[in-house]
Parts: C-alpha cells; sequence; structure tokens
C-alpha cells in the first residue's frame, strides 16, 4: 500500500479559473477510481470534488481491488474514466483488470488512465505496447493540475467515441429503415402488407441465436452471423421488384412459363445484393442477403431452386430463412388466406423435415418457439 505524502502529491498550483464550473444540471460524467489505498481515494476525491467538464460534473465511484472494480464495471455501462492502480491483490492485478476490460466485457470506450506508485513493476513503454490503456502516470507525478489534465483528456476521448457511437447507430437506423423499404416495395408488389419481412427478420436472429446459445451447427454460426442475418433476411425476397405486377398479382396459379418468370427473383435478388455489396468491398449484411435471397428457396432434398442445391450444400442463413419465411407464411393472414392454426403450421414443418427443411433447425425452431411461450391452440 503506498503513502499518500510520498507517492500522491497535490500542490495548490491550480488556477482557479481552470476549474470548469458549469450549472450543475446535466448528467454527471462517471469516474471510477481503482486503488487498494483508502488514502488515495480520499486525496482524489477532494481534489475534483469542484470538478466540472462541459457544464457536467463529475461522480467518482470507489473500488478497493481489482476484483471488486470487476463487480462495478458489469454493473454499470456509463464509466468514463477509470484512474486504475497496478499493483493490488497481485503485481499486475490492474493491468490484469486492463486486459479483462477490452477483451472480456469488450469495453472499448472507458478512457483508463493507469497510476502506479511503483513504477518499476509495470515499466511504461511494456504497458504501452502490450496493453490498451489511455494514459500512463506515475502517482509522484500527479499534481492537481496533472490529475486535471489526464481527467479532461480521457473525458474528451470518452465524449468524442459516444459521438461517433451514436452517429454510427443513426447510420445503421437509416440503413436498416432503406433496407426495409426496399424490402417493403417487394412486398407490396406481392400484395402483402410489408409486415411480413420483419416478423421473418425476428424470427431468424432468434433462431440463429438459438442455435449458438445451444451449441448448434457451432461451426456454422458465430456472433458475426446473428448481427447480420436480421437484417440481411429482410431483403430474402427483394428480386420480386422485377417480376412484372401481371404474375405476382395473379388471381389464378400461375402457368408454367409464369411459374418459370417467377423463380428467376431468387437469382435476381441475389445479384442485385451482390452488386451492391461489391460496391461496399467488404462482407455485410449485403453480402449474407445475396446468399439468403439467392439460396433460400432450395430445399433440404434437393428438390427446390434455382440451383437445386441439398443438405449442407445450402448456406446456413439461408436454411434458416426458408424456414422462417415459410413459418411465417402459414401463420399470417394473406389476403387469398386466413392464418393457420399454429399446431397445424408446426406440423407441416415436422411433415417437411428432411424434404423442404433442415431436420435439425426445425428441432431447434419448435424448441425456440416453445421457450418463446407459443402455444398451440
Amino acid at each position: 500500500m503506498c503513502n499518500v505524502d510520498d507517492e500522491l502529491i497535490f500542490t495548490d498550483d491550480e488556477d482557479e479559473e481552470q476549474w470548469d464550473k458549469g450549472a450543475g444540471k446535466a448528467d454527471p460524467w462517471t469516474l471510477l477510481i481503482v486503488d487498494d489505498d483508502p488514502g488515495i481515494h480520499t486525496v482524489t476525491k477532494v481534489v475534483l470534488s469542484e470538478f466540472y467538464y462541459d457544464d457536467r460534473p463529475l461522480a467518482m465511484i470507489s473500488a478497493f481491488s481489482a476484483n471488486e472494480a470487476w463487480d462495478i464495471l458489469q454493473q454499470t455501462n456509463d464509466i468514463a474514466v477509470i484512474l486504475l492502480d497496478v499493483v493490488m491483490e497481485s503485481d499486475s492485478a490492474g493491468l490484469d483488470l486492463a486486459r479483462r476490460i477490452r477483451h472480456v466485457l469488450d469495453n472499448q470506450m472507458v478512457r483508463i488512465i493507469l497510476r502506479t506508485g511503483q513504477p518499476g513493476s509495470a515499466p511504461e513503454r511494456k504497458v504501452i505496447l502490450d496493453y490498451d490503456i489511455n494514459d500512463y502516470r506515475a502517482k509522484s507525478e500527479l499534481t492537481a493540475d496533472n490529475l486535471f489534465s489526464s481527467i479532461i483528456a480521457g473525458l474528451r476521448g470518452y465524449k468524442d467515441l459516444v459521438t461517433i457511437s451514436q452517429l454510427y447507430n443513426k447510420l445503421m437506423l437509416a440503413h436498416e429503415a432503406t433496407v426495409v423499404v426496399l424490402a417493403d416495395v417487394a412486398e407490396y408488389k406481392d400484395t402483402d402488407t410489408g409486415e411480413h419481412v420483419l416478423r421473418v427478420k425476428r424470427y431468424s436472429e432468434d433462431l440463429a441465436r438459438f442455435l449458438k446459445e445451444n451449441g448448434i451447427y457451432t461451426e456454422d454460426v458465430d456472433e458475426d452471423l446473428i448481427a447480420r442475418i436480421g437484417l440481411a433476411s429482410v431483403l430474402h425476397d427483394v428480386g420480386k421488384v422485377a417480376i412484372p405486377d401481371r404474375i405476382l398479382q395473379k388471381p389464378g396459379k400461375l402457368d408454367a412459363e409464369e411459374w418459370k418468370e417467377m423463380r428467376t427473383h431468387a437469382e435476381l435478388g441475389a445479384q442485385m445484393l451482390a452488386k451492391a455489396s461489391n460496391m461496399i468491398g467488404e462482407e455485410s449484411y449485403l453480402s449474407l442477403g445475396a446468399v439468403i435471397a439467392g439460396n433460400h428457396h432450395e430445399k433440404y432434398d434437393g428438390s427446390g431452386y434455382p440451383k437445386g442445391l441439398s443438405q449442407k450444400d445450402i448456406p446456413i442463413s439461408a436454411r434458416i430463412v426458408a424456414l422462417t419465411d415459410v413459418f411465417d407464411a402459414l401463420t399470417s393472414k394473406r389476403p387469398y388466406k386466413e392464418p393457420w392454426p399454429l399446431k397445424e403450421a408446426k406440423q407441416f414443418l415436422i411433415d417437411n423435415q428432411g424434404t423442404h427443411f433442415d431436420p435439425v433447425l426445425v428441432d431447434a425452431f419448435l424448441k425456440m418457439l416453445e421457450q418463446q411461450g407459443y402455444v398451440d391452440e
């Protein structure tokens, strides 16, 4: 445990004007102090007691060990800056915590200021190279001015990251809205309400997540697929925009030539989305959407279209959407039919295991529905 007088020096050399005192009405910034010396907490809180930045005060939380800090971090998602000691329960407790914050919690937002009273235990060059920290200070260097500067720099970095994250989220929402509108165009041409694609999105996301949580198809289902399949599935029938209305909206049965033209929507959709994906130049929901659009009419026994693929030659994303698309079509009201009772729709999936649908996915989907509280009428 370090001695406050020896290791942490706060002088009175700060100018009162340096402290940006705002109205104090906004939510405070959250600072987590992690140190096994109670004196460090006391002095830090005294020095920062009148701290304001961007018209917001500072709320300070204390943790006296890395383990205590870990518990706090798992329960608190708005910590902006961490003042982190190195040597606590062990010589590397602080560094181990920093690694867990970045790689286990996957928290890349919080700014970490490493403070040590024993610089030899954590050489600065090695720490900066090996750990994702944002500032490194020996406690003996921390005058009030230096602490102020470090906190300001940390908060600025955190604020910038939050702003970028918010802009990214808004951009993704705009992308999603554009995708849904595009999908709605295809669905409206096919006389549906447009809600179908949103239900397929939810079912597909839920099923992919269920597969991963239950260790099913682990070689194919990862976090990336779970993140992208919902939005990608929305575009599964986008190729229908190229199909003439006289075919899509024909009230009677399609003849052989009309059915042949209707079936081209799968490949047309795949081509449209692949072209858009190539403009981005990397894997995205568009590239996955191209896979789904081109393969969701394939059947497990090889009797589907456009390529007659079977079993695991059909991509897992398309096998999932083939199932969720049909299930929602059966259980939803359409202009030409009433919704099937849940019991009958589930029986249809069971009856078509191994022919139309992947039998493993059918079993998983039915279990998922049961867990979600879907009860047979």
